[in-house]
């Protein structure tokens, strides 16, 4: 039989061996714990670094388009009918993308019945554009009064909306995704065809890009490709030829003043999502940059980079 004292060291011995145990377990995760928030920190500051570098070639890439839409000759300009165009900075690709807002419908001034018809085009669905139409205008008109098929206050919080029509013009595009029936996939078709910026209900066919062509001609896609190929041999020196009138929606001749560009650096490993900037033409400055900024802002990933 142990002695006492033999047994009471033992059993010392044992808590002791116990306790450095825990204490290396613990220290163990503490270490793990810290290597772990170390990376995560890492990480964070080489995605930041990353997306820096990418917004700062973006935006290299729009003042380039900006010297490319100042040039004297026409035949010489970037078209803004959203070609694609790649240049090189710091041995970076990026690709640059130019649309003419004359080439869109604008949401504060289209007519009823133009909103109607491209509605219509686009949804594929006349009750469902009737109702979208009146709640765009309920968003934008002074007042409270609800046109037949729209919504004003009471029939946003009878959907469970926070948000209540403005009553005044839509101050940017992405306001349009509040409005009452328009849905995310939705806003992502629109988008491209709308515009705050020609002032003039219509659009003009000569500035417009495929995608809004697509939507005026039903999606005529043979249509939209001829008409592209010849107003593209003109180069901007000929006039572009007329496109088939779209009842419904005006002509106008606006264009050569207000431009989106979208900028992005392509990269291998990874897709940056673009840079938007609206600008518009100025008269030429001595001294001064022949156009100012509307808007400058860099895009969330997941946001569609064509118009």
């Amino acid at each position: 039989m142990m002695p006492m004292a033999f047994q009471s060291q033992a059993g010392q011995q044992g808590v002791a061996l116990i306790l450095v145990l825990w204490i290396l377990a613990l220290m163990t995760i503490m270490a793990g714990s810290f290597a772990l928030s170390t990376q995560r920190e890492s990480s964070l500051i080489t995605n930041s670094r990353d997306r820096a570098k990418a917004v700062a070639l973006a935006d290299g890439g729009i003042h380039y388009a900006m010297f490319m839409l100042s040039l004297p000759n026409p035949a010489q300009r970037w078209r803004a009918d959203g070609t694609p165009y790649r240049l090189t900075i710091g041995d970076v690709p990026v690709e640059v993308r130019i649309f003419d807002e004359g080439g869109k419908i604008d949401l504060n001034a289209a007519r009823e019945s133009t909103l109607r018809t491209l509605l219509s085009k686009v949804i594929q669905d006349e009750n469902q554009a009737v109702k979208l139409t009146d709640a765009i205008l309920d968003w934008r008109d002074n007042d409270d009064l609800k046109r037949l098929n729209g919504a004003e206050s009471a029939e946003y919080l009878a959907a469970g909306l926070d948000r209540m029509p403005q009553n005044r013009n839509f101050l940017v595009l992405e306001e349009l995704r509040s409005v009452l029936g328009v849905t995310p996939s939705l806003y992502k078709k629109l988008e491209p065809l709308f515009t705050l910026y020609s002032n003039a209900d219509g659009v003009n066919p000569t500035k417009a890009s495929a995608n809004v062509l697509w939507a005026l001609t039903d999606g005529n896609s043979q249509l939209v490709d001829d008409y592209i190929a010849v107003r593209t041999a003109g180069n901007g020196t000929a006039p572009a030829p007329p496109l088939p009138q779209v009842p419904g929606i005006p002509f106008h001749s606006f264009g050569d003043s207000v431009y989106t560009v979208l900028a992005r650096p392509l990269s291998p490993n990874r897709s940056e999502p673009p840079v938007a900037a609206v600008i518009r033409r100025e008269a030429r400055r001595l001294g001064g940059s022949p156009f100012v900024f509307l808007r400058w802002q860099p895009q969330t990933a997941g946001a569609a980079p064509d118009q």
